[in-house]
């Protein structure tokens, strides 16, 4: 008897050659919008830093859920401070009395997605009242506009969720991007407060900080 080798119809043969092509391109596709994502949110993170002043909604602590507290207490008894979730908001004020720079949040965190939102305490930076150096930064095109303008003397305050602390303006400096002295000026500081320099940069890539270094003057240490 013949045998008769089996083979698929044409149709079935033309799809199975189409399959890894589909898949090919498939891929491609997503590939290019995951890196598509990726460059939107990379541009937007540098027109943060690049472009003019912002003007997005003001966050209120209503919005956070923040409540400010009047005095201070064991850090025992002070709820669980969690990455990414405010816990303070800090005001700046100097010589005519008005406040410069009001009512900006604090996050426990300082990654680009936070400092959308506010200003951000580096990770690892002592709390207020905990008896190290607090370190917190923002974007110059948004909550430290006038972080620059601030002179020597000026009076910072910082609300927490376990009680108020205020600092004085000791020093001010202007630092590479690439230098990290002062994030370990734990000797020379009790806070520091930087952003990106100059505020006017006629859109080229700010390549400095400005600096302010700042003396605890009230608030109580936190007691364990």
């Amino acid at each position: 008897m013949e045998s008769r080798e089996r083979t698929g119809s044409p149709a079935g043969r033309g799809f199975a050659m189409v399959v890894p092509f589909l898949l090919f391109f498939a891929g491609i596709f997503c590939l290019s919008m995951y890196l598509f994502q990726s460059v939107v949110e990379e541009t937007a993170y540098f027109g943060l830093l690049v472009g003019s002043v912002s003007q997005d909604v003001e966050i209120t602590d209503e919005d956070t859920g923040f409540v400010p507290s009047g005095r201070p207490v064991s850090l025992s008894k002070i709820p669980a401070i969690r990455y990414g979730k405010q816990f303070a908001r800090i005001n700046v004020t100097w010589a005519d009395g008005g406040w410069r720079i009001r009512n900006i949040p604090v996050y426990l965190g300082a990654d680009k997605k936070l400092l959308k939102k506010g200003a951000g305490m580096s990770f690892g930076s002592a709390f207020p009242g905990e008896g190290g150096c607090t370190i917190v930064s923002a974007h110059v095109t948004r909550d430290f506009a006038e972080l620059e303008d601030t002179p020597v003397g000026a009076v910072v305050q910082i609300e927490t969720s376990y009680g108020p602390y205020a600092y004085r303006v000791t020093e001010k400096k202007t630092a590479k991007g690439t230098d990290r002295w002062f994030m370990d000026a734990g000797q020379d500081a009790d806070l520091v407060l930087y952003t990106c320099y100059p505020r006017d940069n006629e859109g080229r890539r700010r390549t400095e900080r400005c600096v302010l270094l700042c003396t605890l003057i009230d608030g109580t240490e936190v007691s364990r």
